[in-house]
């Protein structure tokens, strides 16, 4: 049965948004204070350094076929690289510690790559990149401490209430027991486009077929994700999977703005991921969360998307230029 949802052709009405930072000089400048952290390797990620990679495939459900022309997300099943991280720029830090993860797939469509890029946070943290710097100067180490000051973290979230969510989503994090039992959020709002030409909002989650699942505390400082990953492809595959739901945006749901959480609503789910090995040697490899095809559109007015693009290519430009 077709799904039927909203149909738009621009944003909503008091949700427009322009964005007038210079992208790449902002982008630099995140670089480099990502960069500057004393755990930062230059052979790794700026954020997202520690991480382990998979292959599998997509198989589309179907269920957007009169919603979109992009033949993966109608009918065609491709092929997968997934890249399960943490989200920070220490390649070494533990699997034990408590905190968000990230889940980065790209898959190898008839039309070209697309790239979903999700987070286990329900929002990101900030809206522009002036507020990101801000809030990367409230996080820096107290010298005297080694540690953030709480206070500077107040000060920001106070003048910046929109990046609670995120923040409380961070301080709340708990370990999972599986890269394989977390949901992922691609935060932003991207467009399907239909054979007329109509764009339809919608944001995406990955959502474990083997549900959600958490270590209790204390947890084991020798936890090993990634080897918990091979086991669960080599023992139990069916549970290596995740369904892509999406949920639609409807009339007063801003756009632009990726630290606005929706509404709940009912989800459509657009297609199953199936985990099948570790992957050998792929890197370097980069993953964009604007790598979309026809069919797939983006927001103009989300300058976090346009930012992460830019940093993110930085970062790979960094790391690859090193012998």
């Amino acid at each position: 049965m077709a799904v039927v949802v909203p149909q738009f052709t621009c944003e909503l009405p008091g949700t427009l948004r322009f964005v007038t930072t210079d992208i790449e000089a902002t982008a630099r400048s995140i670089h480099q204070v990502l960069r500057s952290s004393p755990t930062s390797s230059p052979i790794d990620r700026a954020l997202h350094a520690k991480g382990t990679i998979a292959l599998g495939g997509f198989t589309p459900s179907g269920a957007l076929s009169d919603l979109t022309t992009a033949p993966h997300i109608v009918t065609v099943a491709t092929s997968a690289i997934v890249r399960f991280s943490h989200p920070g720029g220490d390649p070494q830090v533990l699997d034990a510690l408590p905190s968000g993860r990230g889940m980065a797939v790209k898959l190898a469509t008839p039309d070209g790559v697309h790239d979903l890029v999700g987070v286990s946070s329900p929002a990101f943290l900030v809206r522009d990149g002036s507020s990101f710097l801000e809030l990367l100067a409230a996080r820096a180490p107290d010298p005297a401490t080694g540690e953030p000051d709480p206070d500077a973290i107040l000060a920001f979230v106070s003048a910046h209430p929109e990046s609670l969510p995120a923040i409380q989503a961070a301080m709340t994090a708990r370990v999972p027991t599986s890269y394989c039992s977390l949901t992922y959020n691609g935060l932003h709002t991207f467009f399907l486009v239909d054979a007329a030409g109509v764009r339809h909002p919608f944001r995406w989650s990955w959502v474990p077929v083997a549900g959600e699942a958490y270590l209790d505390s204390p947890v084991d400082e020798g936890l090993d994700l990634a080897a918990e990953l091979t086991d669960r492809l080599a023992r139990h595959p069916a549970d290596a999977g995740f369904e892509l739901e999406v949920q639609f945006g409807e009339p007063g749901d801003p756009t632009g703005d990726p630290t606005v959480i929706w509404p709940e609503r009912p989800t459509v789910v657009a297609g199953r991921l199936d985990l099948t090995a570790i992957a050998g040697e792929v890197e370097p490899i980069i993953f964009d969360p604007t790598n979309v095809i026809a069919g797939v559109a983006l927001d103009d007015d989300d300058e976090i998307l346009q930012l992460r693009s830019a940093t993110y290519g930085l970062s790979y430009a960094a790391r690859t230029s090193r012998g």
